[in-house]
């Protein structure tokens, strides 16, 4: 079977808005919280959100005025693009848009738009549906139009698995490719932050007021997030061949339901710990392989407790020294983008053999007991990183990717 690798990263996140600028920033353990701007939260208890700050992209003039109320398209475009541009694909040799696809995944991609539409004059004069949203409503119009906006004419699909949906377009993508149906995908995830969404989760009580801690003992709930990370997927043979950057390679992944609980995940982590363990079995290794977990670590009372649960289940002792941090500590629960975000982070800890903090971790909890990597990064030396993304309704995903020898 092929071996498959990343050659291209493309990030988006509340503290930076490219890969680079993103990295550095996780690195330094910056948080990204702000007093949300995208809607008056006067009403609400909560006010704080991570938004993407300072964002300009040189965006497709026939998208222009839809990326004024359709911010995932335009984090997504931006992510897209420099993940094409850093793999080289589009110039590679004999190129073939008929063999390259697209998966997406997302939340709640349309809401801001059906929410600009549906707002009352004088806010918006042509409010309702009007010709222009019905192209731009629906969910798969972000991964149509990149597929547009590239030429690229292979697979199009928008994947709507709440937030493990950035690693399932990955298992997806991988799927593809190792059956030769397509040459190269180009995968992740977008998200803002509307306020149907914001609603929701206040309404569950399940948002922290001031800050994201996740794993720490007082540990309030999760931040909201927006953002866009896209990565490109390939074979190594392939990209080998025209001399493309290698970030990291997949070696496998797992999944599972819970089927259990629509919101809350199952008491003693079972889903989560199948999908690790199929990952595992999947790839042939042994839980001792593993260097490094991006957890999924959103900051909730039961979630951080389960997956802490799954991880000793699986790796077993050795679950007490494998560093395991969460970078929503720092960008908030960006969603259906939140695994495809951390899935480059693992290709950029694997690049740099350092990995990122949970920042804000102050007081250990009993239930909670592995290395975090509390608010400083870390150098480690790496091989086997595991990405673990649980979401709701139980649909865990979880991806292993590996430095490429």
């Amino acid at each position: 079977m092929p071996r498959i690798v990343i050659t291209g990263l493309g990030l988006v996140t509340a503290i930076g808005n490219n890969t680079e600028e993103s990295w550095r920033a996780f690195l330094n353990g910056v948080d990204g919280s702000n007093e949300l701007r995208a809607f008056d939260t006067s009403l609400y208890r909560i006010h704080r959100a991570c938004e993407v700050k300072n964002f300009d992209c040189d965006l497709p003039a026939n998208r222009r005025s839809i990326a004024i109320y359709n911010t995932v398209y335009k984090y997504v475009y931006a992510a897209a693009r420099e993940a094409l541009n850093d793999s080289g694909l589009l110039q590679a040799p004999g190129f073939n848009p008929e063999r390259v696809g697209v998966a997406l995944g997302t939340l709640a991609s349309e809401l801001p738009v059906y929410e600009y539409h549906l707002r009352p004059e004088p806010v918006n004069k042509a409010a309702g549906f009007t010709p222009e949203v019905a192209l731009t409503y629906p969910i798969a119009f972000t991964s149509s139009a990149i597929a547009e906006d590239f030429g690229f004419e292979g697979p199009c699909s928008m994947h709507i698995d709440a937030c493990s949906s950035g690693n399932h377009t990955i298992a997806y993508a991988y799927d593809l490719i190792q059956s030769g149906r397509v040459d190269a995908m180009v995968v992740g995830g977008g998200e803002p932050t509307p306020q149907t969404g914001f609603t929701h989760f206040h309404n569950l009580r399940a948002l922290a007021p001031d800050r994201c801690q996740p794993f720490d003992k007082n540990r309030q709930g999760l931040m909201l997030g927006e953002g866009a990370g896209v990565l490109v997927m390939e074979t190594y043979e392939a990209a080998s061949r025209r001399g493309a950057p290698i970030y990291a390679e997949v070696l496998s992944y797992g999944l599972s339901c819970d089927a259990y609980h629509m919101t809350a995940p199952h008491p003693e982590g079972d889903g989560a710990r199948r999908a690790i363990a199929a990952a595992l079995e999947n790839a042939r290794l042994s839980p001792d392989s593993i260097d490094y977990v991006s957890a999924h670590g959103t900051g909730t009372p039961l979630n951080d407790v389960t997956e802490t649960m799954a991880l000793k289940a699986v790796l077993g002792e050795r679950a007490y020294r494998v560093p395991t941090s969460s970078i929503k500590s720092m960008i908030g629960h960006t969603m259906g983008a939140a695994s495809a975000i951390e899935s480059a982070v693992c290709c950029l800890a694997l690049r740099d053999q350092i990995a990122p903090p949970t920042i804000n971790y102050e007081t250990p909890d009993p239930g909670c007991d592995l290395d975090y990597v509390p608010n400083q990064a870390r150098e480690l030396k790496m091989k086997i990183v595991l990405n673990n993304s649980f979401a709701f309704g139980g649909n865990n995903a979880v991806i292993i990717f590996g430095k490429v020898r």
